[in-house]
């Protein structure tokens, strides 16, 4: 199999990433939704509540992260600059020194993990929500 260019790479990395939005829109509408019953549901039913919640703000926190590697891939597959990707991020302090000059396979490694992540966010959100919908119906 040929080995894909570190442009495509970046390139199909950033469209990956990019569904994360899908995502983070329904975890938004789950956890808006939870706040909306939280006051009406029954108090054996509130810590359910709290953790679609807590699990759309720990989704909330991964879609940042997932949206701005997707633009930095984005960018990347455009020029391939992963020095000067680096020192930029350096530069802005929103990397620590012992990352730069990484090759571009962990860090494609690392924006699938935070993928993976908002993924699993959205899935305990789902399962609190249906637990909560089955013990209170």
């Amino acid at each position: 199999m040929t080995e894909a260019p570190p442009a495509w790479l970046a390139a199909v990395c950033a469209a990956l990433l990019a569904q994360g939005q899908r995502i983070d829109a329904l975890s938004r509408l789950l956890t808006v939704g939870a706040l909306l019953l939280a006051p009406f549901a029954p108090q054996n039913a509130l810590a359910g509540l709290g953790l679609v919640v807590a699990a759309g703000i720990l989704q909330l926190y991964l879609a940042i992260r997932v949206g701005f590697d997707a633009a930095l891939f984005g960018r990347l597959a455009d020029m391939t600059d992963l020095a000067g990707m680096d020192a930029a991020l350096l530069q802005l302090a929103l990397i620590p020194a012992a990352k730069a000059g990484r090759s571009l396979a962990p860090r494609l490694a690392g924006a699938r993990r935070l993928l993976r992540g908002q993924r699993l966010a959205l899935a305990l959100q789902l399962a609190a929500l249906l637990v909560v919908i089955v013990l209170h119906r």
